[in-house]
């Protein structure tokens, strides 16, 4: 699955004016009037059929459009001769794709080539900043032009300030970048190439069991602390292996609960449902895999009972782990876990079921159900004829892993031998879920590019 997208910016006839709005994007369609056989910029794009699983990932059809800024530092009267700052050529303009693949910016902007020797940089991502902005914090990216040009000396440095990951996973959202530059007299045969690559980690958890003891109902999934905020600096050309920052201290985890409509994924060696490693099923849900800032530094595994500071209440980490949302039922059907009689107080997530299949989630407060988070008699909820309410809680293992940029990191959980660790939420995190025991996963690598230099094994410690 070769996720290489290549663009390429393709030259018309060569004017003198340039014409395109420098400051605000553009939303509007193309006018009827325009002739996109003039001087203006467009794109064309190519990309490799792929298939994915969430509408926030770029595949051939969704890559509709592509938000780009041009510096151009020979025009002096776009750069302050004093500090030798840049304003750009124009700024954060939206190029959409028409009908017949090529990508023209909207409405009055028009993007026009200046002359034929100037060489204009370029700074392409996707998808715009208010796709982008799904955290449900309120705050938006910010795009910052530190550039300069002086002496004869040119200076790149333009950044996304600001990211954030989502921690919803099903609202992240794939982002691409690219930088380019040229003129038109030296690229007016071949085009200028725009070569897209992912900025983000992929991360997909799959899951089965041999057990002889247990059943599993899954019915969510969590990563913790994963990287989830920092300033993306566009690279410019000079190389940069990691082009984050300040992403020191911003993890947070990511997680998805089944909604309405998804089905619960069962393992089960007795029913032959997700019993051996070829059968492994995917827990990610409807949200499909998740989108994390890649790392600089390996991110160690959260040690448990072991962590120094396991005796603070509040309890919190900064190491990674892998948790699941879980019901386990003993082979006489017997729910074991969440622990009967609320063993140990451990919060519960509860879902209406029918069929196998989540109809919604509900809240318990004195034993009856609810709509809302909070005891109203207003959201009192009673069960369907053929509805139940089934309780699960958080289950963790830890792992240790340094994603990067590009690529997909598939876990495969083996449940066949053990349950896992209470969560860094749960009242007593790192306790042993029942009994000792491990859970083994492998890692598999899909394309986008195969992640190599980290551990495929993983082992809980026993009791």
């Amino acid at each position: 699955m070769d996720k290489k997208t290549t663009i390429y910016l393709s030259l018309g006839t060569l004017l003198a004016l340039a014409s395109c709005s420098q400051e605000n994007p553009g939303d509007g369609a193309p006018r009827a009037e325009d002739n996109i056989e003039d001087n203006r910029i467009y794109f064309r794009s190519y990309l490799p059929s792929v298939t994915e699983s969430r509408a926030g990932i770029v595949d051939t059809d969704k890559f509709n459009y592509c938000q780009v800024t041009c510096l151009n530092p020979d025009d002096d009267t776009l750069t302050d001769p004093a500090t030798g700052e840049m304003t750009p050529y124009f700024t954060d303009i939206r190029f959409a794709k028409e009908e017949n693949g090529r990508f023209i910016s909207q409405g009055t902007d028009t993007c026009k080539w200046p002359d034929s020797q100037s060489r204009l940089h370029f700074f392409a991502y996707h998808p715009s900043l208010t796709e982008m902005n799904h955290t449900g914090s309120g705050d938006y990216f910010n795009l910052i032009n530190s550039s300069t040009s002086k002496d004869g000396n040119l200076t790149l440095d333009y950044r996304l300030k600001g990211f954030k990951v989502a921690t919803e996973i099903a609202k992240q959202v794939d982002f691409l970048s690219a930088y380019a530059s040229g003129s038109a007299s030296e690229s007016a045969t071949s085009g200028i190439a725009l070569d897209f690559k992912h900025q983000m980690a992929r991360v997909e958890l799959s899951a089965w069991s041999g057990s002889d003891k247990y059943d599993f109902d899954i019915a969510g999934v969590r990563i913790g602390n994963a990287i989830t905020e920092g300033d993306f600096h566009f690279p410019n050309g000079l190389g940069e292996e990691y082009p984050w920052s300040g992403t020191e201290g911003k993890t947070a985890p990511v997680e998805h609960i089944f909604t309405a409509g998804e089905s619960i994924v069962k393992l089960s060696k007795q029913s032959g449902m997700h019993a051996s490693e070829n059968d492994a099923a995917s827990v990610m849900g409807s949200a499909g895999p998740a989108m994390v800032i890649p790392m600089k530094n390996r991110i160690e595994a959260w040690e448990g009972k072991s962590d120094p500071a396991i005796s603070n209440i509040p309890y919190t980490t900064d190491r990674l782990y892998f948790s699941l949302l879980v019901k386990v039922t003993n082979l006489d059907g017997e729910t074991v876990y969440p622990y009967p009689n609320d063993k140990d107080n451990i919060p519960q997530v509860y879902l209406a079921v029918e069929d196998g299949k989540v109809n919604r989630r509900v809240y318990r407060f004195d034993g009856a159900y609810y709509t809302s988070d909070h005891k109203d008699e207003t959201y009192i909820y009673s069960p369907k004829a053929n509805e139940e309410i089934l309780g699960f809680c958080w289950a963790a293992l830890p792992v240790a892993a340094k994603w990067e940029a590009g690529k997909i990191y598939g876990y495969k959980l083996n449940y066949s031998n053990g349950i896992g660790w209470q969560d860094p939420d749960d009242p007593n995190p790192g306790d042993p879920i029942i009994e000792r025991g491990r859970i083994p996963f492998e890692v598999t690598v899909a394309e986008w590019t195969p992640a190599t230099d980290y551990n495929p094994d993983l082992e809980v410690p026993k009791r």
